[in-house]
């Protein structure tokens, strides 16, 4: 369950409503839950019409920069949230940039498989590319929180700058519009 928090785990979005936002421990489990419930209507909405509209225009690689952007954009807005309505608007966007990236993602690798004949094995390298940031991050996380004396702040703008970089990566594919 990392994506309700952007760039940790459960622990991380707890660290930041208690630390950063200053919810009451009471409060927290049902505020992580409502951050879900928005993230994921968002993100459902998001991958049903961003993947038809891929779909119709033929183009994959500006809707992957564009949802990458939106993600990296929407962890600088829960880096700056000081309230838990500024944290839900940061949720919702990344549902959005999240939602979008996910559908449209996998039509680009899929145009982009070199062999047709052997595509488990390419998507299997695909499945460990998209889920190694998962796995990293939680890990990487306390050590970003130590450098930036505990600020949840540094950590989710840390995340947004690793979103939008990872944007541009798909820039020098050639094959997919």
């Amino acid at each position: 369950m990392a994506e309700p928090a952007g760039p940790g785990d459960v622990g991380d979005a707890v660290g930041y409503l208690l630390d950063k936002i200053g919810s009451a421990e009471a409060d927290v489990p049902q505020q992580i839950f409502l951050g879900a419930v928005v993230q994921s209507v968002v993100f459902v909405a998001a991958s049903l019409i961003g993947g038809r509209l891929s779909d119709r225009t033929g183009r994959r690689k500006t809707f992957v920069l564009t949802a990458s952007i939106v993600y990296g954009l929407a962890l600088f807005v829960i880096a700056i949230a000081s309230s838990f309505n500024g944290f839900l608007v940061g949720m919702s966007i990344s549902g959005l940039g999240f939602g979008l990236y996910v559908a449209v993602d996998l039509a680009l690798v899929l145009d982009e498989l070199p062999d047709k004949d052997n595509a488990a094995k390419d998507l299997g390298v695909f499945n460990v590319a998209g889920a190694l940031p998962f796995s990293i991050a939680p890990a990487i996380a306390p050590a970003i929180l130590a450098i930036g004396s505990g600020s949840y702040g540094v950590l989710f703008a840390i995340a947004g700058v690793c979103a939008i970089i990872g944007a541009f990566v798909i820039l020098p594919i050639r094959g997919v519009r």
